[in-house]
């Protein structure tokens, strides 16, 4: 049987500008059941426990978005804490985007967050978003061809002096920003990618495109930072914000390097997810 569903409109308005729009339906009558796993004798504060596995339960589907939870009284009757704790659990992730409480009518999950495959195949990060059917927009910051210095004539095998494509770009999810991409592009194996608008085109299929050849494979790392002043500016943050940097080098067929680029992710936006076997299953 299927639950009647009901849409909401949540309008973020700071000092008369709207900022943000968040669109979602919930059920009509029925509330998330959830069981939790809490233990009052753990070094970790209680709220900060109720706010992990609400957390978690977001990040294995188990709450999705638009989903409504217990009413607090419901929470503190189930937990048997505080209304205090519970508030304080709820407000944690109402700050960080994943709850919203809509007057008179409950506290709903409003998830943002993006999952990156890790392992397997190779995904440019709008195929990704493309996969979770979420739509995004992407801003081109800057696109010119510069000089490479020595680290970049290494990781692209070009000579230093040598022309590369220097792309900057911002992508946004639901109206807020979430990436920001710094791309480095061998212009030898690729011609003409310069002159391409990247506001509405993919970058590997444009460099599929042009080559006639699929992309191979890529080395990434991945790397916890700061923000900074300067990437914090574009992407909206304080520049002591935590950041998921990820490194790449994109090659052709024969190794030949076609991009060397690096990506900056909202932490509290991005999650990674990957799947392991065991040797020998």
């Amino acid at each position: 049987m299927q639950h009647q569903r009901k849409r909401f409109i949540i309008e973020f308005v700071h000092r008369g500008t709207l900022c943000y729009t968040h669109v979602f339906s919930c059920p009509y009558t029925e509330v998330v059941q959830m069981q939790f796993s809490i233990n009052k004798q753990s070094m970790i504060p209680v709220y900060a426990q109720i706010a992990n596995e609400l957390r978690d339960k977001m990040y294995n589907g188990d709450l999705q978005d638009g989903d409504q939870i217990d009413s607090e009284p419901k929470l503190c009757m189930t937990l048997k804490v505080s209304r205090g704790t519970v508030r304080k659990a709820l407000d944690v992730l109402i700050k960080e985007g994943r709850l919203t409480k809509i007057h008179g009518k409950g506290t709903f999950v409003t998830n943002p967050d993006v999952a990156y495959p890790l392992g397997g195949k190779l995904y440019s990060f709008a195929e990704t978003l493309d996969m979770q059917h979420l739509n995004y927009d992407t801003q081109v910051i800057r696109q010119d061809l510069l000089s490479a210095n020595k680290e970049i004539a290494e990781h692209l095998n070009i000579s230093i002096g040598d022309k590369f494509l220097y792309l900057e770009r911002l992508r946004s999810v639901r109206g807020e920003k979430v990436m920001l991409i710094e791309n480095r592009v061998n212009i030898n194996i690729c011609p003409g990618i310069q002159k391409k608008n990247f506001n509405n085109v993919s970058l590997f299929a444009e460099i599929e495109g042009i080559t006639g050849k699929s992309i191979d494979s890529a080395m990434s790392t991945y790397e916890a930072l700061t923000v900074g002043n300067k990437r914090g500016d574009l992407l909206n943050l304080p520049a002591s914000s935590p950041i998921l940097k990820v490194q790449q080098t994109v090659f052709m067929p024969n190794h030949k390097p076609i991009e060397y680029g690096s990506v900056w992710l909202k932490a509290n936006k991005y999650f990674l997810t990957t799947t392991l076997q065991r040797r020998g299953n």
